[in-house]
């Protein structure tokens, strides 16, 4: 494989990343209301059918419980900067792997060397100690940065291309996602019935 068709490979995992992170951003951004929205409606459409809920919880406490405590994805928080980063453990070896990128990014964003760079130099400095590294090459694209050993890094580009595929399609799983989606009274009137079936177990 030539060096500009490795390079090209490069690119186009550089903006499968950008692309997911700005899909990332916009769904948690909806979600932010849609969980409150999706909330009061299905509570709203209790009252009208008669349907009552603290009975239920009531009654299915275990089993409520059980559901709402299933596992979520953990590592969705916003810096001091108000950038979203992926939390995550960071393995010393792939930490080494990006140091090389991360001094060429603290390079060019530091406040003290550039103006109007202090927000891109937090936020790299984050994505460095917190293992996001779509977030890292992001800021460096975004300098026109080009690793050296950029060969090195696409190993693990593609896990991160995975894991944001992951967030993305969990997200859209969600009752509140997938109400905010629904076009018509009948798509929100179905869902909230089979979120009450799932909840509940109840037939409507």
């Amino acid at each position: 494989m030539s060096y500009e068709v490795k390079r090209k490979r490069y690119k186009k995992h550089v903006m499968e990343i950008e692309f997911l992170r700005a899909e990332l951003s916009y769904q948690e951004e909806i979600l932010s209301t849609a969980h409150h929205d999706f909330e009061l409606a299905y509570r709203q459409w209790c009252d009208d059918n008669d349907v009552n809920l603290d009975q239920l919880n009531q009654e299915h406490q275990s089993r409520v419980s059980k559901i709402i405590s299933q596992p979520k994805i953990p590592d969705l928080k916003l810096n001091t900067a108000g950038i979203l980063v992926l939390d995550k453990q960071v393995e010393k070896e792939e930490k080494k792997r990006f140091t090389k990128l991360f001094k060429q990014v603290a390079k060019a964003t530091h406040p003290d060397r550039h103006e109007d760079t202090a927000l891109d130099f937090k936020a790299a400095s984050a994505a460095y100690e917190m293992g996001d590294w779509s977030l890292l090459i992001q800021i460096a694209e975004k300098y026109g940065i080009f690793p050296e050993d950029f060969e090195e890094l696409i190993p693990t580009m593609k896990e991160e291309i995975q894991r944001l595929k992951k967030m993305v399609k969990h997200n859209e799983g969600v009752y509140s996602w997938k109400f905010n989606e629904c076009q018509s009274e009948d798509c929100k009137e179905q869902l909230i019935k089979q979120f009450l079936k799932q909840l509940f177990n109840l037939e409507l």
